[in-house]
């Protein structure tokens, strides 16, 4: 150990504490949205997940009595995003929350539709069971001043308006499917301060897109042990530091705490308003704006969202275990409600890991006796998956999949005329397709034990 004299020890002792409080104070006086801030917090938030999950089970605080009473009907409100060229999604997407016990409520009281458009007539209105309100018009009549009025997101949404009133279905239809995502950057700050105003004093705020299904006991499990009194802003986390946002698709959760300290800043929402002409991406703009008034996404929940219809969700081994709160991508007609029906009776937690015995055409143990069928249980490809090229067949990508180091490869898919082979670290259960080639298993000796360690608490 060094022998430094006492007097000199001294000294870089109140060097350290003078420089410690001179960052804390530095630290402090950045405004809440500071890229400093930011980084900071997303790897904080990233440091504090991985050691939970490496030295503790990360599920286990939802396993205890809940904390907080709690009843989706009453203490939810629930805000769901359409638009003109999506709208007869709204319908099924009804039908299939009622299919699994009505989560959502009374319509004006539980819930509120917003789309891009007023309709036309109150035959219009009746086709889809269920008021749109119409939030671009709020946004343009009640929170922008007339600079703004020719932008061209408003010229592009009064079109769309002069089509419909007209009549022109077909125009129409195809305006909506154009411009909808523009337009749909504008509902996501005024969808929230109108369902604050009309369905006040709720505990938790929900926003939903059309195409977005809700897991009623995962749901309600998540929710009864979280105090809704804190300011929590909860989803399938997505995006780089300076832009951590809640996933739209997936689900995002506002506590009323949450939705309280926001609209408190009419500065911020106003600033937000003008935001919200340009921006890409309405889900970013809440979490750009909610960091305004030091808010940030608890990233301690996100593996609990996701952002993919049940045959497409990729199921991996540090989630299986973990309960599942949301799909999204259900566009096809009947989608929706076949999942709504396929959980109707599920009374409790939904887990990833039970995708497979609930979507599944076939028991996964079929896979034990035949390796291989026809399909895709990888799923599209990115920076996780392995290519192997120079493949001679099936059973040799099979035993690429199973032997791979470290037994990261959950699932395989052979492409024949490509002689290609791909790994995951995931596996999904697919859709079946027969004649082009493509077959697909999963690394069954891995999947056992973790499909086995789940399946119990169904």
């Amino acid at each position: 150990m060094l022998n430094v004299p006492r007097r000199l020890r001294r000294r870089l002792v109140v060097i350290a504490v003078f420089l410690s409080l001179a960052l804390s104070v530095w630290y402090i006086a950045l405004p809440p949205d500071s890229h400093i801030r930011l980084a900071l917090g997303f790897n904080s938030a990233r440091l504090f997940n991985y050691l939970r999950g490496a030295a503790s089970n990360r599920d286990g605080w939802l396993w205890k009595p809940a904390q907080h009473r709690l009843e989706l009907r009453s203490d939810v409100g629930y805000l769901i995003k359409t638009g003109y060229g999506t709208r007869y999604r709204v319908p099924e997407q009804l039908a299939a929350f009622a299919e699994s016990g009505d989560v959502l409520g009374d319509e004006g009281r539980g819930f509120l539709v917003v789309g891009d458009w007023t309709t036309a007539n109150e035959t219009d209105a009746k086709l889809l069971g269920v008021e749109v309100h119409d939030a671009i018009k709020m946004v343009m009549e009640t929170k922008m001043d007339k600079k703004y009025e020719e932008h061209q997101r408003f010229t592009k949404y009064r079109s769309l308006q002069g089509t419909v009133s007209a009549g022109d279905e077909e125009r129409a239809r195809h305006l909506g499917q154009s411009y909808g995502w523009e337009l749909d950057a504008l509902k996501f700050i005024m969808g929230m301060e109108f369902a604050y105003k009309r369905m006040p004093h709720k505990k938790w705020y929900i926003i939903l897109d059309d195409e977005t299904y809700l897991v009623k006991p995962s749901l309600e499990l998540l929710l009864s042990h979280l105090d809704p009194t804190e300011p929590h802003y909860i989803g399938n986390a997505v995006g780089d530091y300076k832009g951590r946002f809640a996933h739209g698709g997936s689900a995002v959760l506002l506590s009323g705490e949450a939705m309280k300290v926001l609209l408190s800043r009419p500065d911020v929402v106003a600033s937000a308003y003008v935001g919200s002409l340009d921006e890409t991406w309405g889900d970013r703009l809440v979490a750009t704006t909610l960091q305004k008034v030091g808010i940030y996404i608890d990233e301690r929940y996100c593996h609990y969202f996701n952002g993919e219809a049940p045959e497409m969700t990729r199921i991996r081994k540090d989630r299986a275990c973990s309960p599942i709160v949301s799909f999204h991508g259900l566009r096809k007609p009947g989608a929706m409600v076949d999942v709504g029906r396929a959980l109707a009776g599920v009374k409790k937690p939904v887990l990833w890991g039970h995708l497979w015995e609930l979507f599944g055409r076939q028991p996964m143990e079929a896979y034990a006796k035949k390796p291989f069928r026809p399909g895709d249980h990888v799923g599209p490809r990115d920076e996780q998956t392995k290519t192997w090229k120079g493949v001679g067949g099936d059973d040799e990508c099979r035993k690429r999949c199973e032997g791979s180091g470290g037994g990261w490869c959950l699932a395989w898919v052979y492409d024949a005329a490509a002689s290609v082979c791909h790994g995951s670290p995931w596996m999904i259960i697919g859709e079946e397709k027969t004649g082009d080639g493509v077959v697909s298993g999963i690394n069954w000796k891995k999947a056992e034990p973790l499909m086995h360690r789940c399946l119990g608490s169904l």
